[in-house]
């Protein structure tokens, strides 16, 4: 199977993290590396997609008109058929309250830890790079991690919390940057959040939910 949408899906993330590090106040030298990271890249990956429910009722719904995002959108779901969508009953199915957050949550990577790769999905220890499909009305609890992440919203509006911050509502286009260990959550409301995760830092790290 062609490989190519994988490859053209990390061009495009590399776009929008160079795009973002020359706005004012961006968090740039994060942005950069994250960037650097991702060119080294190289898909040579057997395709191995697993459809989720969550992923086939959410994925072609949106109509996005930041530029920047539209064209993510676009090569996500050209190259969502070559991915592995999991969901995340693994990592978070025995934490209490979690049922309704595991059931509508999926995943997919196109970089991730040696232990973690598979399908397209290259492996690395320098660089995670995740997509992410959070259905309407769900709740990501507070969470944290070792890793530096740079989030970059692809899709839906969402509310978004980082450590003591207030709540704050992320359009398409937007980035946040979590630094290492600063809680996080987000919260969506009517409509499906899809986003890309990029991890420059501690890639095998895990994630804890933060119980208050």
């Amino acid at each position: 199977m062609n490989l190519q949408p994988a490859t053209d899906l990390a061009t495009q993330a590399v776009h929008v993290l160079e795009t973002g590090a020359r706005r004012p106040f961006a968090p740039s030298a994060e942005l950069l590396r994250g960037a650097g990271l991702i060119r080294e890249l190289t898909f040579e990956g057997v395709t191995e997609p697993q459809s989720q429910p969550v992923v086939d009722r959410h994925l072609n719904e949106p109509e996005v008109n930041d530029p920047g995002a539209a064209s993510m959108l676009a090569a996500l779901r050209a190259a969502s058929p070559l991915m592995r969508w999991n969901d995340i009953h693994d990592g978070y199915g025995g934490e209490p309250g979690m049922e309704h957050f595991c059931d509508n949550f999926s995943f997919a990577a196109l970089a991730s830890p040696p232990n973690w790769a598979g399908g397209v999905a290259v492996a690395s220890k320098t660089v995670g790079l995740t997509f992410t499909l959070q259905g309407p009305d769900v709740y990501y609890p507070d969470h944290a991690h070792k890793a530096i992440e740079i989030y970059y919203v692809i899709a839906g509006k969402a509310l978004w919390k980082r450590g003591g911050e207030p709540w704050v509502e992320r359009y398409p286009g937007d980035i946040i940057l979590h630094t290492a260990g600063m809680r996080h959550a987000m919260q969506t409301r009517d409509e499906p959040l899809i986003a890309m995760a990029v991890w420059i830092t501690d890639v095998e790290s895990p994630i804890a939910v933060v119980r208050a």
